[in-house]
């Protein structure tokens, strides 16, 4: 089970997702979105976008969401597939269901056992990964 927004509020929350108050943009399993945006809110993400993003809040990539470009974003957290650059200001978070297909950028990453980077990671801060076994599934 990913970090779903449907957990909000439950007990099993932990990690960045806790802390996001509110979502105001979906992207539906099944929608698809083309082109490039920007926005102050927090985005989660079912389906599938193509092209780049400047965000000033978190977007959530959840498990069968698939980006195909660039994200830049206050807080990353994927548990789906990106193919591109990944930029994290704050946190990135790497879900054990995540594949990333190009380079992670940001001063804080946490990287879940499963979870599958084919590229770089540019840790900002000189700190180093943190890698967790993901036990909400339990």
């Amino acid at each position: 089970m990913s970090d779903s927004v449907l957990e909000l509020g439950t007990k099993k929350q932990r990690r960045t997702l806790d802390k996001v108050g509110g979502i105001s943009t979906v992207v539906g399993a099944g929608a698809t979105f083309t082109g490039n945006f920007k926005g102050t809110e927090n985005y989660v993400i079912y389906g599938t976008i193509i092209g780049d993003c400047d965000l000033e809040g978190t977007v959530v990539i959840e498990e069968g969401g698939l980006w195909r470009g660039n994200v830049t974003a206050l807080n990353v957290i994927i548990a789906g597939e990106i193919h591109g650059e990944v930029v994290g200001h704050k946190k990135i978070e790497l879900a054990q269901t995540a594949k990333i297909v190009g380079t992670i950028t940001g001063p804080t990453l946490a990287i879940a056992e499963g979870a599958v980077i084919e590229g770089a990671i540019k840790m900002t801060s000189g700190a180093t990964p943190v890698r967790f076994v993901d036990r909400r599934a339990e």
